[in-house]
């Protein structure tokens, strides 16, 4: 479970820039919150702001501290991703994540420079019950050595002392030490590091999901439930199912080489995405060449179920298709899932009626946060005030994100109309903030 995010000298982040998913002083909707031993969190949160204000940068900035964890190197960040707004060329970049994984708090972060690892850390939390615990403490000395220290539990006997200078000799400038332990004795390293790479979900507009047929295929219990939510939105849609054809039927005539292409994979026994959006794939079955896609069936006015190809259905309901995992996902693992733009080619209502299903689910594991512009969502019925977040930028061009809870609002007043008005700011066009008469939604 995320907690909180902070970056600092990362594209619109200059100084230091939080989001966090800690719960405000909000007592309606408690079913909205995980209540944890030692901390409350949120389950959901959506971020508005106009284009340009950072909501994506936030994205991007988590993504790519997951991404420097699995690659195992800072090589992959950009020499021109610092700040570029003020003199901050020379300045480190900074990521710290503080997290819950397997119910244990953790605070890991890096500051980096030119290709070089400067500091780096991990601290077990204890949320004000007692000091929080450090795990290692890394950073580079003026001599350009790196310096390694481990928590007093992983130092207690010569031998942890001496694999600690052990460390510290094969640490390289751009390789993160999270990474390097490959042993199972620091219980705490090897959670923290399986957090950083399963733990985060990230998708873009654009992207869509490439394993409904194998999801269908291997998994019932998966195919059950997105039949049965597909059925309770007003779609048209009745039941998708796997179709099985010859590949020949698939390829045809014409696009020969491609066909042959495919071939020699699938002998090897590999399993091939094909198609332009990749959501069928080619196999070898029972010695037989097939191409197994994804099909939707809609009942007509006699009662007959009709098939048709799923590139047929609308760009909405292919979007409803491909969120159907994310809510299958949230469901079922304590993963946080992070959806940039999430309105991308979804009508407002049937987006809603998605958020307000996946709000809806009493038992779920995961988190959701998402980025929209979709002001239909500002729904208190739908989201508590601490779950509305805003990005917007200041005079200096510089990100900062603030929660709806921040503003002293009723219940009843119409959100939706204070967020076009401009009165929480991070108003979604320019214009003149006296002409927008927004004294009118001040609460009195």
């Amino acid at each position: 479970m995320l907690i909180r995010f902070i970056a600092e000298n990362f594209l619109s982040f200059n100084k230091e820039t939080e989001f966090n998913m800690l719960t405000g002083d909000i007592r309606r909707l408690p079913e909205h919150v995980y209540k944890f031993s030692k901390i409350d969190l949120l389950k959901s949160a959506v971020i508005y702001g106009a284009n340009g204000a950072g909501k994506s940068n936030l994205i991007m900035a988590m993504e790519l501290l997951q991404s420097i964890i699995l690659e195992e190197t800072i090589d992959i960040v950009r020499s021109d991703s610092f700040f570029r707004l003020a003199n901050n060329e020379r300045k480190p970049i900074k990521f710290e994540v503080e997290f819950l994984s397997d119910g244990v708090g953790y605070a890991y972060g890096l500051q980096m420079f030119d290709s070089v690892i400067l500091e780096e850390w991990l601290f077990k939390l204890h949320f004000g019950k007692k000091a929080d615990e450090i795990i290692f403490e890394r950073k580079l000395k003026k001599n350009g050595q790196g310096s390694l220290k481990l928590g007093p539990k992983y130092s207690l006997t010569p031998k942890d002392k001496l694999l600690a200078e052990v460390y510290e000799e094969i640490l390289e400038a751009d390789k993160p030490f999270l990474t390097l332990i490959k042993e199972k004795k620091i219980k705490e390293i090897r959670q923290a590091r399986t957090w950083l790479e399963k733990g985060l979900l990230f998708l873009y507009p654009g992207m869509q999901y490439a394993g409904l047929v194998e999801h269908f295929l291997n998994d019932s219990k998966f195919k059950d439930f997105t039949n049965e939510i597909m059925a309770s939105f007003e779609t048209g849609i009745k039941d998708i199912d796997v179709q099985t054809i010859d590949i020949d039927l698939f390829f045809g005539e014409d696009n020969s080489s491609e066909k042959e292409r495919i071939l020699k994979r699938i002998k090897t026994g590999e399993i091939a995405s094909i198609g332009d959006n990749r959501r069928a794939i080619a196999m070898i079955e029972n010695g037989k060449a097939v191409v197994k896609k994804p099909v939707s069936y809609h009942v007509d006015s006699k009662g007959k179920k009709v098939k048709f190809e799923l590139f047929e259905e609308s760009d909405g309901t292919l979007r409803l298709i491909d969120f159907i995992p994310v809510l299958f996902v949230l469901i079922n693992f304590p993963v946080t899932v992070i959806i940039d733009e999430i309105d991308q080619s979804i009508h407002p209502s049937l987006l809603k009626e998605f958020i307000g299903k996946v709000q809806s689910y009493p038992n779920k594991l995961g988190q959701l946060i998402f980025t929209t512009h979709e002001s239909n969502l500002l729904d208190l019925e739908l989201f508590r005030q601490d779950e509305i977040w805003f990005a917007e930028k200041n005079k200096e061009c510089e990100t900062h994100f603030y929660a709806l809870s921040d503003f002293d609002v009723r219940t009843d007043l119409d959100i939706r109309k204070g967020y076009l008005s401009g009165r929480f700011g991070a108003i979604p066009f320019l214009g003149n903030l006296r002409d927008l008469k927004w004294q009118q939604h001040v609460e009195k």
